[in-house]
């Protein structure tokens, strides 16, 4: 069972990266939970109202996303901690940014299916010269 969990968690991550590129808004209202703390990697927090009305704003534009390394580790069949290392090609307050940051998101299954409920990134700092 864990690893058709793991399966399902997969293919949502896969559709709410892709919402971010696609500025699918419906999507990410479907799959972020009502009580979303999205942490970003400057420290940044907005619940899940705020981040989607930033996004619709046009403040957060992600335009490529790759994640090299994904884990997942499910507790209690209802419940998965996702982490990972991301890179984001991203225009954030009108400015271009390539986001390299390992982060941790957790998804919870509840009334509404699987959401994510929690995102936390940190910049991996370039390499010293």
């Amino acid at each position: 069972m864990s690893d058709a969990i793991k399966a399902e968690i997969k293919r949502l991550e896969d559709r709410r990266f892709q919402a971010m590129i696609d500025s699918d808004f419906a999507t990410l209202e479907e799959l972020l939970g009502d009580h979303l703390m999205y942490t970003h990697s400057t420290a940044q927090a907005d619940n899940r109202a705020e981040y989607i009305a930033l996004c619709k704003k046009g403040v957060f534009k992600y335009l490529k996303i790759d994640r090299p390394v994904e884990d997942m580790q499910v507790y209690n069949g209802d419940t998965v901690v996702v982490t990972g290392h991301t890179k984001m090609d991203a225009i954030i307050h009108g400015t271009p940014k390539l986001l390299n940051s390992r982060y941790t998101n957790v998804w919870v299954k509840g009334v509404k299916g699987w959401q994510m409920v929690v995102w936390q990134s940190t910049p991996i700092p370039a390499p010293a010269a």
